[in-house]
């Protein structure tokens, strides 16, 4: 079943699809030209009840640029690339979608494997083009119908059903070139024209593998002129095989329906497509009406199927639920007479009986008033008999003077509940008289007995939480006792020690470990949490205002300090910084931690600075002797990249160069930092060199204010300054 649906559908598939034509044939046969001149013909109305259109324009302008050629009287170049060419090829009125691929003639020589071999071997039809002028030469001719067995044994290997043979036509091309007995002999063999004795390989092959197959001779140009001047063109016998064509994939889609209906005539959607399909390339074809109605007809028969099918489940599954019902009626009605003496579980089997049969009413005259009145009857008969039950299990029990008093009472109170319409009998009420004098002296003594152990607690080393506990039951469970307002004040007494006690551990905790703000925290809030509405409420508040203070001091120092000492210990002030901002997203120095991230990430990585050389004080020394002073330029060199040099200013010790770098000096943390000063008096010569520390990893600071060497001074501005932490009180 899985094969024959996977079948049915290639089929479908190669029904629906544009027509695949094979053109088959080696280079210089003559498939372009064949092509070409079909299309010329057929579109200019010289191929009679024949009409061959262009599908797409990228068709039209391939075909265009080789007819011009052609009328021209060039030849036209060997194909180099493949190319679809599709087409609409018109017969009365059928119109049939072709996809036609032109292709180099060596792809198909013996032995070769290309892409065009898959497309040949995919095709619905195919033309077996053979050059006829090849035919004197012995050679040429077996290689050539070697390379068409090869062709047909590919189709034979991929064919999905052997029912269906696809259409094969030999088309000898060149036919002006056959010399003039074999073109004026084609009646006198009954094998066929006497051009096909020298192909007999071919014929051979598909008279055997291809049932519907064609033998035609044909010219696309014509016999070249006898004098000069540019050829008309007289192609002869183009339309014999575009009208075998025609006739050959009407009768293999004919097949293919045929053969869909056979092999997969229960799928419906697939039969209604492939019918459509027909209907629309072949509409007056009469293959068609009769798919048509054969598609009526075999609609019509399933539907009758499918409602007889269906009345017959219906019918089944009414006998089934009849003869369910059946036997749970009477399978109730025996339970029922079984246990006459117990009502209770007859009702609740015959409601059973009602869950699991809902359709009993359909089939049974037994209607649901008569149902509803019986469970009726015997839900009263269960509660007459259950009430008898409880009231003698009652006065038994209160007869009993060693029953306890509070458990008689509760019975009392659940038999009045549960059966408040039940009217109780003078001698009962009697009773229930007594034992309520007795369960009051009960509580009575049970109260004392409690406050006794509370009093007995609170005189010993007390568990203040324990005592309030008992308390709290002692007010829940005697409520009315002479002793409630007695514990009700020893209860407010503990309380109060107990919130004193709280409050005083977070005190004395405070007090010993001040920087451990969060236990400290946490003491405050658990007295907080256990006393919302207690007398120290507001003092517990206010330390904690306190604590939150202190601590975000505390961690904030932490920062400052570090940056004080070791502002380019990035790592962990980072560190430090991202500790504090994780505690105190909200705290008083958050935005100048923020701030200090900044900067730190600036200065992690390459930055552009504008650097400016503002003036210097020079050491009379540095001058050359009898000079009138130096001549002096500045030089500056960050990560290895040189700056400058400045102006030179001449004759000055105390020189004012107010000098701006042009290019913006790039610097990160780490990268060190060197200063030169030159002399030109007489030549240049070094004068002051200042270096940053191998460790230093702020250099950068060297360009920013002044900067000494010994007795000199280099004064420098520029945008790179440290962040300014705000102090704390």
């Amino acid at each position: 079943m899985w094969r024959t649906s996977v079948a049915a559908a290639l089929v479908l598939e190669r029904l629906c699809r544009p027509q695949r034509i094979g053109v088959f044939g080696h280079r210089g046969v003559g498939k372009t030209t064949l092509l070409t001149m079909l299309y010329r013909e057929a579109v200019g109305g010289r191929l009679a009840q024949l009409r061959l259109a262009a599908a797409d324009a990228r068709t039209a302008e391939y075909l265009s640029d080789k007819i011009l050629q052609l009328e021209t009287g060039r030849a036209l170049p060997g194909t180099l690339a493949e190319t679809d060419l599709r087409f609409h090829l018109y017969h009365g009125g059928s119109r049939i979608e072709l996809l036609v691929r032109d292709y180099q003639g060596e792809h198909v020589e013996l032995g070769r494997e290309e892409p065009i071999r898959d497309f040949l071997r995919d095709c619905d039809a195919v033309w077996l083009c053979l050059d006829g002028g090849g035919l004197s030469r012995p050679a040429d001719c077996l290689r050539r119908q070697q390379e068409v067995e090869q062709i047909v044994e590919d189709y034979l290997a991929t064919e999905p059903s052997r029912g269906l043979h696809r259409p094969m036509a030999l088309v000898l091309t060149k036919a002006d070139l056959l010399n003039q007995e074999l073109r004026t002999s084609s009646q006198e063999s009954d094998e066929g024209p006497k051009w096909l004795e020298q192909l007999g390989m071919t014929r051979h092959a598909l008279r055997s593998h291809c049932p519907s197959n064609g033998f035609f001779a044909v010219s696309a140009l014509g016999a070249p002129p006898l004098g000069d001047g540019a050829p008309a063109l007289a192609p002869m016998k183009l339309r014999d095989p575009l009208e075998w064509l025609v006739g050959a994939l009407e009768a293999q889609d004919e097949a293919r329906v045929e053969w869909l209906w056979h092999n997969a005539g229960r799928q419906g959607r697939l039969l209604e497509k492939a019918v459509a399909c027909f209907g629309r390339r072949y509409p007056d074809a009469a293959a068609a009406k009769r798919f048509r109605q054969r598609l009526v007809d075999e609609k019509r028969g399933r539907r009758r199927r499918r409602v007889l099918f269906g009345a017959g489940i219906a019918a089944g599954l009414l006998a089934t639920l009849w003869g369910y019902d059946l036997y749970g009626y009477q399978r109730v009605s025996r339970f029922g007479a079984e246990h006459e003496d117990d009502p209770a579980i007859v009702a609740e089997n015959w409601r059973s009986y009602q869950s699991w049969h809902p359709t009993r009413h359909v089939f049974w005259g037994d209607t649901e008033r008569h149902e509803g009145d019986r469970l009726r009857d015997l839900d009263a008969l269960a509660r007459d008999r259950e009430r008898n039950h409880q009231l003698a299990a009652l006065r038994q029990r209160a007869a009993d003077v060693d029953a306890d008093p509070e458990e008689v009472w509760q019975q009392f109170h659940a038999f009045h509940a549960a059966f408040a319409e039940a009217e109780l009998p003078d001698e009962m009420a009697s009773l229930h008289d007594r034992v309520e004098v007795r369960r009051e002296r009960q509580i009575a003594e049970r109260a004392r007995r409690a406050y006794d152990e509370l009093r007995a607690a609170d005189g010993q080393m007390p568990d203040l939480p324990a005592l309030i506990e008992s308390a709290d039951r002692f007010l829940r469970d005697y409520p009315t006792s002479d002793l409630a307002e007695e514990v009700r004040r020893r209860r407010d007494a503990c309380l109060a020690r107990l919130e004193d006690r709280d409050l005083e551990q977070a005190r004395a905790y405070s007090a010993r470990q001040p920087l451990n703000f969060q236990t400290r925290r946490e003491l405050y809030q658990r007295y907080l949490d256990r006393h919302p509405d207690g007398t120290l409420r507001k003092e517990a508040e206010e330390a904690l205002r306190v604590i939150e203070a202190d601590w975000d001091k505390n961690d904030f120092r932490a920062v400052r300090d570090h940056f004080v000492a070791r502002p380019g210990d990035l790592g962990e002030l980072n560190n430090r910084a991202q500790h504090y901002l994780g505690v105190h997203p909200h705290g008083k120095f958050a935005h100048a931690a923020q701030e200090l991230l900044r900067w730190s990430e600036k200065a992690a990585s390459p930055s552009e600075y504008k650097v400016v050389l503002k003036s210097g004080a020079f050491d009379r020394k540095i001058a050359f002797w009898l000079s009138r002073g130096p001549d002096l330029s500045v030089e500056i060199e960050v990560a290895g990249v040189r700056y400058g040099p400045s102006q030179v200013i001449k004759n000055q010790y105390s020189p004012e160069w107010d000098y701006e770098f042009p290019r913006p000096v790039k610097w990160k943390r780490g990268d060190p930092v060197r200063i030169r000063v030159y002399d030109h008096d007489y030549w240049k010569r070094k004068v002051v060199e200042i270096a940053s520390d191998d460790d230093d990893p702020l250099a950068m600071r060297l360009l920013s204010g002044e900067t000494w060497s010994g007795a000199n001074l280099v004064t420098f501005e520029s945008n790179f300054a440290l962040p300014v932490l705000p102090t704390i009180e």
